[in-house]
């Protein structure tokens, strides 16, 4: 039996509702206190000390951050290359290489280094 397109809507906002929460749950904040939409740097891990939005509107263009970051929120409809070298260079802090972050567009955590530089890809 195929669900009806109605039944697929119930389904899909309890879906995000359900992934929403665990999202909520993961972090140190109560649900009242959950960001809105955007994406956030913290200076501090889980998502403590300043807060920094992003414009995610500002695709394609290498941005560097006011401080070290060592967390986020992405609530976001763009990926954000996250870099752990000023002017979005890859690699491991002091060096060069492939390693850098991808925030995707529904999660936060605690970065591995302190991110210093960021990306806005375009599309999702």
């Amino acid at each position: 039996m195929t669900p009806s397109r109605s039944r697929r809507a119930v389904l899909s906002v309890a879906v995000a509702g359900a992934a929403l929460l665990a999202l909520g749950s993961a972090a140190p904040v109560s649900a009242q206190e959950m960001p809105g939409p955007g994406m956030r740097f913290y200076t501090g891990t889980d998502r403590t000390g300043t807060e920094t939005l992003i414009d995610e509107n500002d695709t394609g263009v290498c941005r560097e951050l006011p401080a070290p970051q060592l967390s986020y929120t992405a609530l976001t409809t763009h990926n954000v290359e996250i870099y752990f070298n000023p002017g979005c260079q890859k690699g491991f802090p002091g060096a060069t290489g492939d390693f850098y972050y991808l925030s995707g567009t529904f999660n936060g955590g605690d970065l591995p280094f302190p991110a210093l530089s960021y990306r806005v890809r375009e599309g999702a």
